[in-house]
């Protein structure tokens, strides 16, 4: 079983020095990267997932006995799922703000 660390695009744009928030000022790069941060976000939450059920379905085939592994699984699946879910609420909000805003 191996742990997958923080995807290097959300690492890079959390040690990024350019601005208090990491981002560069809202250029093409930056919206290419936070698109990047939100595809990664999503698409380790779907492996995890993926994992998850894999090793379920070994434990109940009876292929595996590792219940801690499956839990663990489970619990990776699930924390995966709500950081992909707290930045999608986190955009939306972003996004209603914005559109409040009177020009």
């Amino acid at each position: 079983m191996s742990i997958n660390p923080l995807s290097s695009n959300l690492i890079n744009l959390l040690s990024n020095e350019q601005s208090p928030l990491g981002l560069s000022g809202g250029t093409a790069t930056s919206a290419s990267d936070f698109g990047n941060i939100l595809a990664d976000a999503f698409k380790t939450a779907e492996e995890a997932d993926t994992a998850d059920k894999a090793s379920s379905l070994q434990l109940l085939a009876g292929q595996s006995d590792d219940l801690a592994g499956l839990l663990i699984d489970a619990q990776k699946a699930e924390l995966s799922l709500n950081l992909a879910l707290q930045i999608r609420n986190k955009v939306i909000d972003a996004y209603t703000e914005i559109m409040r805003m009177q020009v």
